[in-house]
């Protein structure tokens, strides 16, 4: 879940929050936008804030248990505030 507080066109913040699991997926270590429940999956979950906004790492399993190390994503690529409602873009 993440969770944040988002300004509306009046300037307020309001919280709000959006499952990240409907919308991101594991495939075979990588992240993808569009899959679902990556947090089946992945370990060690964080954001990291960036000059580009937050970003979504993890260490996520290969099918064959493997692993391509840290991977990560910027969440802003597909989510976005539209007057103090966080919608996702699609994948």
């Amino acid at each position: 879940m993440l969770l944040a507080e988002v300004r509306n066109i009046q300037g307020k913040y309001i919280p709000r929050k959006i499952r990240l699991d409907d919308h991101i997926g594991n495939t075979d270590g990588w992240f993808i936008w569009g899959g679902s429940n990556f947090t089946h999956s992945a370990r060690n979950v964080a954001l990291e804030e960036t000059p580009w906004g937050p970003k979504l790492c993890a260490d996520l399993p290969m099918i064959n248990g493997g692993s391509r190390g840290r991977q990560g994503m910027m969440l802003s690529d597909k989510i976005q505030n539209n007057d103090g409602r966080l919608k996702f873009l699609g994948p």
